[in-house]
């Protein structure tokens, strides 16, 4: 069970905008919360210098847009996500307020989440730049998107066999926690529960539904109106102030609808796998596929290029691992649950073997190579963010030293003036102090010339783009990475094979090859 709740962060009067963002993600980031910083993850920022990086990419917007909301202005949100305790351990939370974090940004925008562990419930926070990765648009924090916040978690609960609070008990307060619901947030809940229990089967079905629901439809033209049991009026099927939540207006439910039909489709074809695993037992011996298509990936490699996966994965079913029924626990202690890993492992080789001939990957080795190549890209794009970053790191430090070195270098030109008077230096040695430092770290990157803050801030924002091209590109195959190393975890499991020893017995065939 996770319960949620988001908030605007704004500059606190007394500190500043960049006192108020180091603050709270001080907080956030404290070690002694979230087991010695081992906890905390980003997308689109440098933990390190994450001050840095709101606080520039707030100057850019405004840069870039001419805007600035004053006492208004919101500089970041902040998302809290709570769980029962004892009901999730450390990595899924932690995995959990990512996902919630990604799915709710659309991985446009910059976020921090740390896991703190120091209560007994373990629970995230979650601080989202308000500012786009672009620096030219903010996140759109309308009414009722704590409910958006909050369908998001629970949807990731359930996929996760955790609870969710059905009847959350909503208090008055600000716009973005819990509060009393509108009548137009009783008829998003309506087609909420409609959604859950029965998915409609077109959008007539749906009116027809709502209907069912006690609620009156009326259709004037092109545009349609709902007034929901109780209601002194009827609220038209569109977004807005005047109208329903986001993701409630006639576009956007019609397209629910068929990813809902869709949806259902999927799980009856996953029920029919069962037959088509058991009918086909002779599908575990493969066939071969073509060994060209591993040359090509291993000569792009081997030129440097981007190697580009071999399949195009059509199949969207995730793929869990066969669960150890002779080393689980919980299968000695309790038949019942003996009973339902022997089902889910039935059904999970089922879909691992429809991942396979949906996607050709009908060949052991091609499936290895496949594993290792889209992961070997995966690596590549970390390691390309990490170079990123790092220079991101340096840019904001030499940011920082020549500021501080145009501010105090008059002060030490006089200071040069005064022979190094050691009674100037007395009385200005914290500015004397700030240019050496400054000048150290020049040297120490031997500049032979200062870059302007111009040159430094369009470099950055190239940096920051070509970070969320790659955080885009892993996030693109980072269901690939887990579906086909899944898929061969569970080949493996179910021909006996030992990963490890077939993993060195390839590196032993490659030394003797290269001899």
């Amino acid at each position: 069970m996770a319960t949620t709740r988001i908030e605007p962060v704004h500059p606190n009067k007394e500190w500043g905008a960049a006192q108020t963002i180091k603050r709270t993600t001080d907080y956030i980031k404290n070690p002694a919360k979230t087991d010695g910083g081992l906890l905390v993850d980003c997308f689109g920022c440098n933990p390190d210098i994450v001050t840095d990086d709101f606080m520039f990419s707030r100057d850019e917007y405004r840069f870039n847009t001419g805007r600035n909301q004053g006492e208004n202005e919101v500089l970041a949100y902040h998302v809290r996500q709570s769980f029962l305790p004892g009901e999730a351990d450390v990595e899924t939370v932690k995995r959990l307020g990512y996902e919630l974090a990604m799915e709710l940004t659309g991985s446009n925008f910059s976020f921090i989440v740390c896991t703190h562990t120091d209560k007994k419930h373990l629970h995230n926070h979650i601080v989202i730049n308000a500012v786009n990765l672009d620096c030219d648009k903010k996140f759109r924090n309308e009414v009722g998107s704590f409910r958006r916040v909050q369908r998001i978690s629970d949807r990731l609960c359930r996929d996760n066999f955790l609870s969710v609070v059905e009847n959350p008990a909503l208090s008055k307060g600000t716009k973005n926690r819990y509060k009393t619901p509108t009548k137009r947030d009783g008829l998003a809940g309506i087609i909420d529960n409609i959604f859950e229990a029965d998915p409609p089967k077109s959008f007539d079905d749906l009116l027809k539904q709502l209907e069912k629901n006690g609620c009156k439809v009326r259709k004037r033209g092109k545009t349609i109106s709902i007034k929901p049991p109780g209601a002194d009026r009827y609220f038209r099927l569109k977004s807005g102030k005047k109208g329903l939540p986001e993701g409630y207006d006639e576009d956007s439910l019609r397209k629910k609808i068929e990813e809902a039909q869709a949806d259902l489709q999927d799980n009856l074809r996953d029920k029919n796998a069962d037959t088509v695993y058991a009918d086909t037992p002779a599908q575990h011996d493969f066939s071969s596929v073509k060994e060209e298509e591993i040359e090509t990936a291993e000569d792009k490699k081997a030129d440097g290029t981007a190697a580009e996966p071999s399949h195009n994965y059509s199949h969207d079913t995730k793929i869990n691992l066969i669960i150890d029924l002779e080393n689980s626990i919980k299968a000695q202690n309790s038949p019942g649950y003996e009973r339902w890993a022997k089902g889910f492992n039935l059904q999970q080789a089922a879909e691992t073997l429809l991942f396979l001939q949906t996607n050709n990957l009908t060949d052991i080795e091609a499936l290895t190579h496949a594993a290792s190549q889209v992961k070997s890209d995966y690596d590549a794009l970390q390691k390309r963010i990490d170079n990123a970053e790092t220079r991101m790191k340096d840019i904001s430090a030499l940011q920082r030293h020549i500021g501080a070195y145009h501010k105090n270098r008059d002060v030490y030109s006089q200071y040069l003036r005064s022979k190094r008077s050691p009674k100037f230096r007395e009385e200005n040695e914290k500015a004397i102090a700030t240019v050496e430092e400054a000048k150290a770290f020049f040297d120490s990157l031997g500049l032979e010339k200062l870059p302007t803050i111009q040159e430094l801030r369009a470099e950055y924002a190239i940096l920051s783009q070509e970070i969320h091209g790659c955080m885009q590109a892993k996030n693109d195959i980072r269901q690939q990475v887990f579906d086909l190393q899944s898929a061969k975890k569970n080949v493996e499991t179910i021909l006996g094979i030992d990963g490890e020893q077939d993993s060195q017995r390839d590196k032993k065939k490659r030394r003797e090859t290269d001899i």
